[in-house]
């Protein structure tokens, strides 16, 4: 192994890692602090912050994939220590960031009128437009600054800035509190927030002046026609990926809020919260090697790619199947522990959550090697389609069906089963690795097969862990607890039973051996 690659996987082993644990850590003060959250302003104001939170992702163009673009095109400078294109790039996207802020400020505002139509029961909260605009500051303050991250995060030191936005994150969570218990007022609640952001991103441009003196000496380099290009290319292209995935993963609690009322998307944020945060945790496993196998593919070798994708997705589908059967049987036992009886969903309910979590979570692997591979145009072109499955699928089950959370969920689940679990492992297939001939296989069997069989599995597990249940006349938290214990020793010994001569897992065991005994 040459001395370049062992130094790219080491760096994707401190990057995932760090980026795990800060992750960890980072759920818990979110937890912290909804919990107080709840308990102060209840759960219309909930309903009202989870909103916004949608509405916000919506507007994020930063999302829509201008900071990946330029990510995956700071790797091959940053390989070859070209500074004078690093500079170029960075004064490119310094440039872009303000833009984005300020159409972010403008668009913004202009959804104030809508308010009435898309809030049921708007008049309950008072100063709801005031209270907006101070959300918004904090997501328009948030661009400015950030745009130096992006040489960490494809230098493989994104590790750095997660520490920078943890420290902060704690401090603004400690203040958030004290206001909340002090105040009670949301207002003061989000003002934290824009000041705690706003100090953060000065706090990482300083660290990045250090770290990468050249970017102070290159301030007005500009990238050539053919750079500007290619990248509004791939920004292009990544507008219309990440439109699919924001439409997807967002329209949720703005469908509920327009029929149902804040109320319910404030008991909906509770489950999204603990859902979306194991989601964040895996996620940030499994992207966290994006850089390292952006540098594996320059090595042009497809038959090796092809053998890292599979490994890739194993692993994705043994912690997908882990992390969901631990929370279909966990859910609703910890939020009665954590936020009371009142704020708990039917089982039913429960379910399609975790279905949906499952089906999204194994897309993971997919999405990272589309990433690596730089295939942001023909998977946007494929976006635009899923988003607009989604919407109407959604809305039809959650109006004429009259499923409420349920029928905007199974809308989900039907668009990435449609629409996402076919196409992006197809386009790596066909346009990364271009071994077309073998996709059929991976699908049916590799990625179609294990679904089912780990779906089948993790029910019949469910059952019989909730048969346990009857004969335990314990807390709610202490069955939770019980319940992840239980489940998860059932499915260890299960997978390395059925898995353990799979040449993927070999080649994973004797890995981290090799890595133990060094």
């Amino acid at each position: 192994m040459g001395e370049k690659t062992t130094g790219r996987w080491r760096k994707a082993f401190v990057n995932s890692t760090v980026l795990t644990l800060l992750q960890v850590l980072t759920i818990i003060l979110r937890f912290v602090n909804q919990t107080f959250f709840i308990q102060i302003l209840g759960k219309e104001f909930l309903g009202l912050n989870g909103l916004f939170t949608n509405l916000l992702t919506y507007l994020s163009f930063a999302e829509l994939g201008v900071g990946t673009s330029i990510v995956f095109s700071l790797y091959k400078p940053i390989y070859d220590r070209n500074y004078k294109k690093i500079s170029a790039l960075m004064n490119f996207i310094k440039r872009a960031y303000t833009g984005i802020g300020l159409v972010i400020l403008v668009l913004g505002v202009g959804l104030i009128p809508l308010f009435p139509y898309i809030i049921k029961n708007y008049g309950d909260i008072e100063h709801i437009p005031i209270y907006f605009l101070l959300y918004l500051s904090n997501s328009v303050v948030s661009y400015f600054f950030t745009y130096k991250r992006s040489i960490l995060i494809a230098d493989q030191k994104e590790y750095k800035s997660s520490m920078n936005t943890f420290k902060y994150t704690l401090l603004q969570t400690i203040l958030q509190i004290v206001v909340l218990y002090f105040f009670k007022a949301y207002s003061l609640y989000l003002i934290v927030a824009t000041i705690c952001t706003l100090i953060s991103n000065l706090s990482i441009s300083a660290l990045v002046n250090r770290e990468y003196p050249y970017l102070k000496e290159n301030t007005k380099l500009r990238l050539s026609r053919f750079d500007i290009r290619q990248i509004r290319s791939n920004i292009i292209g990544m507008v219309g990926s990440r439109i699919g995935s924001i439409v997807v993963r967002s329209t949720d609690n703005l469908l509920l809020s327009a029929f149902m009322g804040l109320a319910i998307v404030g008991i909906y944020s509770n489950y999204l919260l603990i859902v979306t945060s194991v989601s964040t945790i895996l996620s940030k496993l499994v992207s966290s090697v994006t850089a390292s196998i952006g540098n594996l593919i320059a090595e042009k070798d497809a038959t090796k790619s092809l053998f890292i994708y599979k490994t890739h997705f194993y692993i994705n589908l043994v912690m997908t199947t882990i992390t969901a059967a631990c929370l279909l049987v966990a859910l609703n036992p910890f939020v009665h522990a954590w936020a009371g009886k009142n704020y708990v969903l039917t089982s039913s309910t429960v379910i399609v959550i975790v279905l949906n979590y499952f089906i999204d979570q194994l897309r993971q692997s997919s999405i990272v090697f589309v990433s690596a591979y730089g295939l942001f145009v023909p998977n946007g072109k494929k976006s635009v389609i899923e988003a607009l499955v989604n919407f109407i699928l959604s809305l039809t089950l959650l109006t004429v069906f009259h499923l409420g959370i349920k029928g905007v969920l199974i809308g989900t689940i039907l668009t990435n089963l449609l629409v996402n679990s076919w196409f992006e492992p197809l386009l790596i297939f066909q346009k990364g690795f271009a071994l077309k001939g073998k996709f059929k296989s991976f699908y049916l069997k590799t990625y179609f097969g294990n679904l089912l069989s780990m779906g089948i599995l993790i029910a019949l597990l469910a059952w019989l862990v909730f048969w346990i249940d009857t004969y335990l006349n314990w807390p709610a938290l202490a069955i939770a607890i019980i319940n992840v214990v239980l489940i998860a020793l059932f499915l260890i010994v299960i997978i390395i039973g059925i898995y353990h001569h799979q040449e993927n897992f070999v080649y994973i065991k004797n890995t981290l051996l090799k890595k133990i005994l060094k």
